[in-house]
């Protein structure tokens, strides 16, 4: 606790400047599992803003910009944003959309123009996992006593466990990949920052089994996945044979367990057995709590669906797109082509993050967009830092969020806009690879 509250010995050395921005960033963090608090959440973001502004010089700024080139790109990407929003007949949608993607362009310029030092950044690391646990435990107990109080294993599942925090799982369930691999990389690295190791390992623990039960399927692969190759990296490149094969031994024995006593989870992975679909079907919509059936919509048929009618509308606008504010509209006339009911009804948008670049901003678009979030960025990670080592952490966090984004449209979100252009920022505010002059 000491060492969250910066009363340890490092933290009460830290300068002024960086303690108040380890307090902003942890403040925003709380603000990320608030209900439909989104006053607070401006407040919190613009004070982080301010405080970024005066963090440090503008020529410091200025050589960061330089050789941090995904922040140009990032830059761009809202920049082109701008200009699709200028040539949108629906004014009122583009100006709804920009401001709701404002993010992508503010945290690039406030975060991702700082360097966060190597003390510093464990202990905003930490701070975030700790309010993510502190979250999930209040997700889990409201669901406990909703599922005490009506006897229904419901609402221990997907989007019934965090009603709490008025969040969608989906979302959580990425806060909580981002936790675990933190806790893992601060345990690795034996970060000052840890002090009561029992603690934490208790705490991914019960991460692991919410996480499981929060039944995104994106999620739990990219999560077990991530596991799998840091155990085959501990075994073959750090030579610990023991450690992997102890690491792999817990994951399987894991699975099995959550599996055989959270059976509801699997209903999510066995829709991917029936996705085939008819645009015309009325069929209800799957869900885990009801069984699986093939003349259902789910959460695979529903998306190979759309996805076809955003590719045939980005194939009519495949250099520059449809404009930002007439996005949706024109893809509910595609919808409306296929006779595509069940989507014109819930105007489902594309769920899927590039589709939905590629339909809006077209190639160019797609380009300045890998290249801002997902190429430089992991390039970035690959070079060694000081001690010889890549980040590794940083390699998972935008790795996370490259994967997550092909089953969900995280731009038409304000709390995915913020997750995304915040993290991502983060990573490159605690690089430096040339030496302040």
């Amino acid at each position: 606790m000491k060492s969250l509250l910066l009363l340890d010995l490092t933290g009460r050395v830290f300068e002024k400047r960086e303690k108040i921005l380890y307090w902003l960033i942890s403040a925003f963090f709380v603000s990320l599992f608030l209900p439909d608090m989104p006053v607070i959440n401006n407040i919190l973001i613009g004070a982080t803003v301010l405080h970024c502004l005066f963090y440090n010089s503008f020529a410091e700024k200025g050589r960061l910009l330089q050789e941090r080139k995904e922040i140009w790109m990032m830059i761009l990407f809202y920049i082109l944003h701008i200009v699709s929003a200028a040539l949108s007949v629906n004014k009122h949608e583009a100006l709804i959309m920009l401001v709701l993607r404002v993010p992508l362009l503010i945290f690039p310029l406030c975060i991702g123009l700082l360097y966060i030092r190597e003390e510093l950044k464990d202990r905003i690391l930490l701070s975030y996992c700790f309010f993510t646990t502190i979250a999930a435990l209040a997700c889990m107990s409201y669901a406990l006593s909703q599922y005490w109080k009506f006897g229904d294993a419901g609402y221990l599942y997907d989007d019934s466990l965090t009603v709490a925090i008025g969040r969608q799982s989906i979302y959580i369930a990425m806060c909580v990949n981002l936790a675990l691999f933190t806790y893992v990389y601060l345990l690795q690295k034996k970060s000052f920052a840890i002090q009561y190791k029992g603690l934490v390992f208790l705490s991914i623990a019960f991460l692991v089994v919410f996480h499981y039960m929060l039944a995104s399927r994106i999620a739990i692969i990219t999560l077990y996945s991530g596991f799998l190759i840091f155990a085959l990296w501990h075994m073959f490149k750090a030579r610990n044979y023991r450690g992997g094969v102890i690491l792999i031994g817990c994951l399987l024995a894991g699975a099995i367990l959550m599996i055989r006593f959270l059976p509801k989870t699997m209903n999510r992975f066995k829709e991917l057995n029936y996705t085939t679909y008819q645009f015309s079907s009325h069929g209800v919509e799957s869900h885990y709590n009801m069984p699986v059936t093939p003349d259902q919509w789910n959460g695979a048929n529903i998306r190979l669906a759309i996805w076809k009618c955003g590719w045939s509308l980005f194939l009519q606008h495949p250099l520059l797109g449809v404009p930002l504010g007439d996005k949706q509209d024109q893809l509910m006339e595609v919808y409306k082509e296929k006779h595509f009911d069940f989507a014109l009804e819930s105007r489902r948008n594309t769920h899927n993050s590039y589709l939905d670049v590629l339909v809006n901003l077209g190639i160019v678009g797609l380009v300045v967009f890998l290249l801002g979030y997902i190429i430089l960025p992991l390039m970035g990670c690959f070079r060694k830092a000081a001690s010889g080592t890549i980040d590794g952490l940083g390699i998972f966090i935008i790795l996370a969020f490259a994967i997550a984004m092909i089953t969900e449209n995280w731009m038409d979100r304000s709390i995915g806009c913020i997750m995304l252009a915040f993290f991502l920022s983060l990573v490159s505010a605690w690089k430096r690879r040339t030496p302040v002059a």
